[in-house]
């Protein structure tokens, strides 16, 4: 999974005075990674005043609208029916997806 930028914690040291290079290095992050984040807040005419009330996922969201969001193409199964059948005796994840497998192909003939 990939890890989003820490845009509330940049905004945040940005406010202070840090330099991006320094926010880079403070927060393990790359300098590139800082630097949009500040070009995505200075795009939108904000400050660490406007965003300090909400939550870091927010800010990532406001910031970079759609970015990180994805839906797969593929059909899940239903994993709460996978645990219940794994807390049963002799069955195993191997036997499940064999049956799993069983099932998606009958269902594409």
């Amino acid at each position: 999974m990939v890890s989003r930028i820490p845009a509330k914690r940049v905004l945040r040291l940005r406010s202070q005075g840090l330099s991006g290079r320094a926010i880079a290095f403070s927060q393990g992050i790359a300098r590139k990674s800082v630097a949009l984040v500040v070009e995505a807040a200075n795009t939108q005419d904000m400050g660490f005043d406007d965003v300090a009330d909400m939550d870091d996922g927010a800010v990532y969201a406001l910031l970079f609208p759609g970015r990180g969001e994805h839906q797969s193409v593929f059909s899940q199964p239903d994993w709460q029916a996978v645990h219940r059948e794994l807390a049963r005796v002799g069955v195993t994840l191997k036997l499940l997806h064999g049956e799993y497998a069983d099932r998606v192909t009958e269902l594409a003939w």
